[in-house]
């Protein structure tokens, strides 16, 4: 076993010579925090009892105060004391787990905690997202604070029922009930149930779980009695959220204790539209520079859906502010009247709708301005200007973002909201099984939770983009989302957990059983679980891959075809969002459709006759034979700078040949370099899963197989492990309407729309206009698609071809 910080002193975490200074600035920062009052409260709170929930606003510093208070406290080490030697060198339970819904939240607040306690992330202090695990760099098990999403937790109790690292455990953001929080509620309940020396387990509940599901109460006493045997001891929860429904999570947890701790709050002022806004965009960017120019000095923050309304708008608001700075050098002091006012509206028009370059413009200044975007998406080199203060030059920033900004992260200086009323909300039929993400109205909660981030600096106001007879309608909460998505991959989890029979796992909000039957039919389908329900060995290895139940049973399936390397890639880029960089706009500009048409034009060296699936690889090879790339790595300022005299080296190296740089290339090709770059890494851990001996939790793969130019067994490879996603084309599949009409008579032939009808449910889709098929005359007959998206008519994306007779040869079980 590496030496852990008590046996090798060189490998705790020592803080930089001019760290000492850091902190006593830090430590006068979290004096001012309302969390700090109650520190000692809230540590003896937490000692006495297993479980503690804790109500504070955002902003109360709760996030990054509480896992220090409880680490410096030390209380939790004297249930250590009456352990033998040969457990304790061990070192089980000495680590604070804090978990977050968001991988922006997890890795911002860890790199926060890390500078409050002087050390670099990864020692002392790290997060660990998906594809991104940043601890223990000193060692094993040295990280003592780790932020990790709940996803994360929940595949480390795939193998770790018992949680056997942790003595803490604090479930952040709790009221947003995200699908692997309240997972991860039951899971850590489990935990605490076998590892607790009180009574705390619910009698009534355990009494009829037993008498229907034997094998689970012997898998729990099992859990029990391993936990005696490494003298465990107990799971502490602390349970954290700025709007929390108490009544909910006290009937959850009966014996916990509670305590609400005031924010500072200074008064909103809350103001509606008359009117119902039907474009919401061009509503929040009148507003934001309407306060922009009328308003004092305070910063704004504008909450949206999603990153493609997020990265229209900045685009707007940049241009607008950058044409308002020459217009306002151009023009004398005596040019203020009307006249001049219309024409700026008149240049808000012009510019709505225009293309916006997805790789311009963050963290750069205009007319005065810094418009920063924030979403979970986003690299964290370009989230770190929502966060930062205002440099030299700025008078004003302007966030936009996802409701990620209404709980999960904190940014000082907002003084105006201005709220859409949108989020994108996952949905899910069960009957049809068909998962959708729309766009929907928020909730009174969520609302009552974005204005009240205008109200921390000094008093602030919120700009609602809908009227109040809007708000008086919104549900209360927001619906968990467990009762909204397919349940495949709980299941699975489950599963993999151990559980027998899910629907004995105790939910916090219990999903109806038509949603559970469901998910177990696509897991049978899949041949994940045998005829009994139970686990078969080849969903054990489908449990090992953090991907959904589909995307792991077509990676399983590659070998069978020989093109392991061929569906890593393919997996990896369409797990990153939006590859292709496609510019906005009407066409109506001589810009939008000329940079629309280089866009066009640049895709098409690209796209691939057969589908999306070899479209992606044709992308993915491209880039890695024609660009140099330089993957980022855990470290701080010496790494990076190690990085970038790397990538110096590698231009100059490739400086005759015909290489060129990963974001001048992505540039030529209007390719999202954020998303290739993530594609690649999501690879490179796939590669790393898939390879590893199955002794050590991989899969024992030999990565490196490839079809080659064989486009049959890629394509066969794809129908068989997208089988319960095919589709057949309905006959009449080309629809001449208004738009189509339009665009041919603007010389743009590329028109056809694909109707096909599901082969399972029976649904009539349509090819998404993104898709490479798209347009193809004639499309294809039969195809397999990897999403399917309900707006206003059902889509589906991913698309690539195949011939469907293959579907009987690869699935015989279920095509006859």
């Amino acid at each position: 076993m590496p030496p852990t910080p008590s046996s090798s002193k060189a490998k705790r975490p020592l803080p930089s010579p001019t760290s000492n200074g850091h902190r006593r600035q830090h430590m006068e920062v979290r004096k001012k925090l309302p969390v700090y009052q109650f520190r000692k409260e809230i540590c003896e709170l937490v000692y006495q009892n297993e479980v503690v929930l804790v109500v504070a606003e955002t902003g109360s510093g709760k996030s990054t105060q509480i896992p220090q208070f409880i680490y410096e406290n030390g209380k939790l080490k004297n249930f250590h004391k009456n352990i033998s030697s040969a457990n304790r060198k061990l070192r089980l339970a000495h680590t604070i787990c804090v978990t977050q819904p968001r991988r922006v939240a997890a890795i911002t607040v860890a790199k926060r905690v890390a500078e409050e306690m002087g050390c670099e992330t990864g020692t002392l202090v790290g997060h660990r997202v998906r594809f991104d695990d940043s601890t223990d760099i000193q060692g094993r098990n040295t990280s003592r604070i780790i932020y990790a999403t709940d996803g994360m937790l929940l595949r480390e109790a795939t193998a770790d029922p018992l949680l056997t690292r942790y003595q803490c455990i604090v479930l952040d953001e709790s009221h947003e009930r995200s699908l692997q929080t309240d997972i991860l509620f039951g899971v850590v309940k489990r935990a605490m149930k076998a590892r607790t020396r009180s009574k705390y387990i619910d009698e009534k509940n355990s009494c009829s779980v037993s008498e229907e599901f034997e094998k689970d109460k012997l898998i729990q006493m099992r859990m029990r009695k391993k936990a005696k045997e490494l003298e465990l001891v107990p799971l502490h929860v602390i349970v954290m959220s700025a709007t929390l429904e108490v009544e909910t999570f006290q009937s959850y947890f009966p014996q916990s204790k509670y305590i609400k701790i005031p924010g500072r709050q200074f008064p909103v002022q809350t103001l509606f539209t008359p009117d119902y806004q039907e474009d919401y965009i061009d509503s929040a960017l009148s507003t934001a520079l309407q306060i922009h120019k009328y308003e004092e000095e305070g910063d704004i923050l504008i909450f949206l859906p999603g990153s493609e309304e997020i990265e229209n708008l900045a685009g707007l608001l940049r241009k607008y502010l950058s044409e308002e700075s020459e217009l306002g050098r151009s023009i004398s002091s005596d040019e203020k009247s009307g006249e001049h006012e219309i024409k700026k509206r008149d240049m808000v028009q012009s510019i709505k709708g225009m293309g916006t370059d997805l790789h311009s413009g963050h963290g750069s200044i205009v007319n005065g301005v810094l418009v920063c975007v924030l979403y979970a998406a986003l690299p964290p080199e370009q989230q770190i200007f929502a966060f930062q203060s205002k440099p030299q030059g700025c008078s004003r920033k302007i966030i936009l973002s996802t409701n990620i900004a209404e709980t999960s992260v904190t940014l000082d200086g907002i003084r105006f909201v201005i709220d859409s009323g949108k989020c994108k909300e996952r949905d899910y039929n069960s009957a049809t099984g068909m998962e959708s993400l729309t766009v929907a109205d928020v909730s009174k909660a969520q609302a009552r939770q974005r204005s009240g981030r205008a109200g921390r600096v000094s008093a602030g106001m919120t700009f609602r983009l809908y009227p109040e007879i809007a708000f008086d309608t919104l549900d209360e909460t927001t619906a968990p989302e467990i009762s909204r998505v397919n349940l495949a991959q709980v299941v699975l989890q489950l599963k993999g957990m151990g559980i027998h029979d899910p629907r004995s796992f105790d939910f916090l909000t219990t999903p109806s059983q038509q949603a559970m039957l469901k998910a177990f039919k696509q897991l049978y389908a899949l041949e994940a679980l045998d005829d009994t329900m139970e686990l078969t060995t080849y969903g054990k290895e489908m449990a090992k891959l953090p991907l959904d139940p589909t995307f792991a049973h077509l990676l399983l399936q590659s070998p069978k075809y020989e093109c392991t390397a061929e569906m890593l890639t393919a997996i990896s880029m369409l797990s990153a969002e939006n590859i292709f960089y496609r510019p906005g706009g009407s066409g109506d500009s001589e810009d939008s459709s000329g940079l629309s048409a280089k866009a066009a034009a640049a895709h098409k060296r690209f796209t691939s006759y057969e589908g999306d699936i070899p479209t992606m690889l044709t992308v993915y090879n491209c880039w890695r034979k024609e660009a140099i790339y330089i993957s980022s790595a855990k470290g701080g300022k010496k790494e990076r700078k190690r990085r970038r005299m790397q990538m110096e080296e590698a231009s100059r190296k490739n400086s005759k040949s015909s290489k060129i740089l990963h974001g001048d290339w992505c540039t030529r090709n209007f390719i999202s370099g954020r998303a290739l770059a993530r594609a690649h890494d999501v690879r490179q851990q796939l590669s790393e899963i898939c390879s590893r001996e199955t002794s050590r939790n991989g899969l024992g793969f030999d990565v490196n197989v490839s079809c080659g130019d064989d486009i049959v067994k890629l394509l066969k490879g794809a129908s068989a492990g997208l089988f319960l996603q095919a589709a057949s084309r309905v006959s009449n599949s080309v629809e001449i309407n208004k738009s189509i009409r339009k665009d041919m008579q603007k010389g743009i032939t590329n028109t056809g729309r694909g109707r096909y009808k599901t082969k399972i449910g029976g649904a009539e889709v349509n090819l998404h206009p993104t898709c490479s098929l798209f347009g193809r005359n004639p499309p294809p007959k039969c195809v397999v698609y990897t999403e399917l998206l309900v707006t206003k008519r059902t889509y589906i994306r991913g698309a690539t071809q195949i011939k469907e007779e293959w579907l009987a040869e690869v699935a015989p079980k279920f095509f006859r």
